[in-house]
């Protein structure tokens, strides 16, 4: 009896500490004083911690320097290479239509105001 006393102690001795050594890091205001950034800067939550921005990602692979780096920036340390063809985004000759104006509906206002009216709603 004493022996399963004794083992369900340390078993939840060693559970309580796995709990309390396992707590997430968050953002250090620190951080944000550093490099005089938000924390939204580095992390997707605007009041610091959890997943990380691509800025905040670069930053931390470079050692945390005293700035964060600028997005493109970040994506290039990160590996990501942006290109762009100039051809895509210009439109070509004898292709630009201008939208057509919005149909409206002749509406008879006294009869919507009579329905509102009348209306008791959902």
């Amino acid at each position: 009896m004493k022996r399963v006393l004794l083992a369900s102690v340390l078993i939840m001795t060693a559970l309580a500490l796995l709990v309390f050594a396992c707590q997430p890091t968050g953002a250090l205001p620190e951080y944000a004083s550093q490099t005089g950034e938000p924390c939204a800067t580095c992390h997707i939550s605007p009041s610091g911690g959890g997943l990380r921005t691509p800025r905040g990602l670069a930053w931390v692979s470079q050692g945390r320097p005293g700035a964060v780096p600028g997005l493109t920036d970040a994506l290039a340390l990160l590996g990501v290479r942006l290109t762009s063809n100039e051809a895509d985004f210009v439109a070509a000759p004898g292709n630009v239509r201008a939208p057509e104006p919005p149909r409206t509906v002749p509406v008879q206002v006294e009869h919507v105001r009579a329905w509102l009216r009348t209306y008791e709603g959902n």
